[in-house]
């Protein structure tokens, strides 16, 4: 039996990237419930409200019995959006410095020390919420290298035909979603909400010690790849990827059309995931009424549907490709009706649901099931325009639309608050992030396009920078 080609084991490392990414960025969000101690304060949860009058709730567990810290929803909204300040201030230069070091370096020693900052994470907080949102904001400066590093690799890595599945690896992050929020959910209830974050120290440890001894910058510095495969991936590229390193031309993608219209897409996109990370366990713990385990493991139910259906989208988008069934820009713009325009009904309609449990997990659940398509809609988009600089294209859209990791916790806890954790706050809440997921989606509709920009090109006579890799 035939070995299969070894990109398949940089996809998987792709993947895992990811996976350990939102792991160290989503585990806040169970985390922080816990180190609040809310269930411990008497507030009984708005749709519990009815069934509790009678009766008091005095259930404790080993978490509860560690030290709790009086934080206001101001407070924790400065512990989840720490983040996402520090994962702005990388996202711009990640793309150049991997384009120019090379993104084995960038992932390796950024998930190495972002491991490191989330082991001391307890010892931070117990000199109080700034030390913990100092901590995130570093750990979100390195978080920020990965994705435009990832793209990089993918651009080098990648057939174009097998470029769904590649960054349908990407998602992985879903996967990483998913099992945070049930092991931190489980662990900080069981053991307590500082081994919340020692258990994913060693995750990240054996993430670290694969990704050194399994990836390369390039199949030409692999000591694992075939001829035969180095071969074939330079020949599929068609001269589109150049061997040659130069700095991206940035004032021609911020003057490009196409490059906003994808920055559009990324940002409805990332205004509704941020809403279901940083938002959806502290709703269906505070507002629906679900314990910390229970509320922990249905948020990450839509990410499991997430990453099911990335998969499904990319192996169907390569396959519509690969027959010419329509052109790329055409079945970009025909999967944002999947990745945005359903998920935006599926919010629209979280107001129809209410206290219903089932309706209201379920509506979440579709919302990022048809989300999945992101893989051959927009987000894929950085590779059409410019392969060669796909890195530099994909950190600058990020840093875009990761300014929604700063608008949507600080937005949800001044909604949340005025409304105390009722209902029609939530209304709000989902009924924006609808708007948001429409909005950008029509944009990248409207202007959208997967042609290689002129930009793209990088003349033979420029001169070749260092090179520093593996």
């Amino acid at each position: 039996m035939k070995a299969p080609p070894f990109r398949v084991w940089i996809g998987v490392m792709i993947f895992f990237t990811t996976f350990t990414n939102y792991m160290l960025r989503s585990n806040i969000s169970v985390s922080v419930v816990a180190m609040v101690g809310t269930r411990k304060s008497g507030f009984v949860p708005p749709c519990k409200r009815d069934q509790m009058k009678n009766t008091t709730e005095n259930k404790t567990s080993a978490g509860g019995k560690e030290r709790t810290f009086d934080w206001n929803e101001d407070r924790i909204g400065w512990i989840l959006t720490g983040y996402f300040w520090g994962y702005m201030v990388t996202l711009v230069p990640a793309g150049l410095l991997s384009e120019l070091i090379g993104p084995w370096h960038v992932i390796l020693w950024s998930s190495l020390a972002s491991g490191v900052l989330t082991g001391l994470t307890p010892l931070f907080a117990e000199g109080g919420y700034i030390g913990v949102v100092i901590s995130r904001v570093f750990i979100g400066m390195l978080g920020g290298l990965a994705y435009p590093a990832a793209h990089v690799l993918i651009a080098k890595w990648a057939p174009p035909h097998e470029k769904g599945k590649f960054v349908a690896a990407m998602l992985g992050n879903t996967i990483g979603t998913m099992v945070t929020f049930n092991l931190v959910g489980w662990v900080s209830d069981a053991w307590g909400w500082q081994w919340g974050f020692y258990v994913l120290v060693i995750l990240m440890a054996a993430f670290c010690l694969g990704f050194f001894f399994v990836v390369a910058d390039t199949p030409e510095k692999s000591r694992c790849t075939s001829q035969e495969e180095r071969d074939y991936i330079q020949e599929s590229h068609h001269g589109s990827v150049s061997k040659k390193k130069a700095v991206a031309p940035y004032l021609k993608i911020l003057t490009s059309i196409p490059f906003w219209a994808v920055c559009a897409a990324q940002f409805g996109n990332l205004w509704g995931l941020n809403l279901i990370l940083t938002y959806t366990p502290k709703y269906l713990s505070e507002t629906i009424g679900f314990n910390l385990k229970e509320s922990a493991g249905l948020a990450s139910l839509p990410y499991l549907a997430r990453m099911t259906a990335s998969g499904m989208f990319g192996i169907l988008g390569d396959w519509m490709l690969k027959k010419e069934i329509m052109s790329v820009t055409r079945l970009r713009k025909f999967f944002i009706i999947f990745s945005h325009f359903i998920p935006a009904a599926c919010l629209f309609m979280i107001r129809v649901a209410g206290c219903n449990q089932v309706g209201v997990v379920a509506l979440l659940i579709l919302c990022q099931f048809f989300n999945g398509a992101v893989v051959v809609s927009h987000f894929i988009n950085p590779q059409d325009l410019a392969p060669n600089f796909a890195g530099s294209v994909f950190g600058v859209m990020n840093f875009i639309g990761m300014t929604t990791g700063i608008f949507v916790p600080k937005i949800t806890g001044a909604i949340t608050t005025h409304y105390n954790k009722n209902l029609a706050g939530a209304t709000i809440i989902y009924t924006i992030g609808g708007s948001v997921y429409f909005c950008g989606g029509l944009l990248f509709i409207i202007f959208g396009t997967a042609k290689t920009q002129p930009w793209n090109e990088i003349k033979e006579t420029e001169p070749e920078p260092n090179q520093g890799n593996k």
